[in-house]
């Protein structure tokens, strides 16, 4: 028996094509999705909004304003305020980001925020912090676009690099008016925490998942061979509650983000002590 052909079961209800199988590939899949409406009175919604924008803060604040505490002579001034609102702002942006499955168009809202903040004139004086600062805002606002085909393994390295030397190297640089090489090495168990926290976030994917075993091991090895304490314990739980986090097929939406970061900025804790 056989059944009439009808051409309209092969295209989407907007009148697209329907692609032909199912895929894995976020490349692929957010081609088809619209983005997502944010409902502000919805409390799933600034639970992991709070926790990301927090974690996010003390990921970039903490490492830094520890290094400058030990400086001699080094103090804290008003001059880093800027630089606070433009971290809560691309915090807030990255946030929308995770949880809309990197299509937000609220997101544009805080980064163009962000780059306002940038051109302070105590940021704008200082032109390589204002370029790298003005270069993390700018990558966010690329990745969204899928013809620069950013959501991949290329996007994961220029955010960890982003992410990690910019502003922590900002606030320190802005704070004590230089930047050492010994300082820039410390960095390196959060480029590679970026890189492993973030895998799942940016590949969602099989790809993603195999990945990740990879920025797993580096990240395990910059670890141990930044300091190895009894906290490293806890560094490696966090690290492997995120692995398998993966594989949860549950449906925890926002929350499954809201994960990674959170034990991203946990290790980061017990790392820089």
């Amino acid at each position: 028996m056989t059944y009439p052909h009808h051409p309209q079961s092969h295209q989407l209800p907007d009148g697209r094509p329907m692609p032909r199988r199912i895929t894995a590939d976020p490349r692929e899949r957010r081609a088809y999705e619209n983005f997502h409406p944010v409902d502000f009175f919805d409390w799933r919604q600034w639970v992991p909004l709070v926790v990301i924008v927090v974690s996010l803060n003390l990921v970039w604040w903490r490492q830094p304003l520890l290094h400058t505490k030990s400086l001699a002579g080094a103090a804290l001034t008003w001059q880093i305020v800027p630089l606070f609102g433009y971290t809560l702002a691309v915090a807030v942006a990255v946030t929308l980001l995770m949880t809309q499955n990197l299509r937000s168009l609220l997101s544009y809202a805080f980064l163009g925020l962000s780059i306002l903040l940038t051109f302070s004139a105590l940021i704008q004086t200082r032109h390589e912090i204002f370029l790298l600062l003005l270069l993390l805002s700018g990558f966010f606002i690329a990745i969204q676009q899928q013809w620069l085909g950013l959501q991949n393994w290329l996007g994961l390295v220029l955010l960890s690099v982003l992410a990690t030397y910019t502003v922590p190297v900002a606030i320190f640089y802005t704070t004590n008016g230089f930047v050492t090489h010994r300082y820039l090495a410390q960095l390196l168990p959060m480029l590679f925490g970026f890189g492993f926290f973030f895998t799942p976030v940016i590949m969602p994917n099989p790809d993603g998942r195999k990945l990740s075993i990879l920025t797993l091991g580096l990240f395990w090895v910059t670890v141990f061979s930044h300091a190895v304490s009894f906290g490293t314990i806890f560094v490696i739980i966090f690290s492997l509650l995120a692995f398998v986090l993966q594989f949860v097929k549950a449906k925890i939406g926002n929350w499954q983000h809201m994960g990674y970061v959170l034990m991203l900025a946990l290790s980061m804790l017990i790392i820089y002590h």
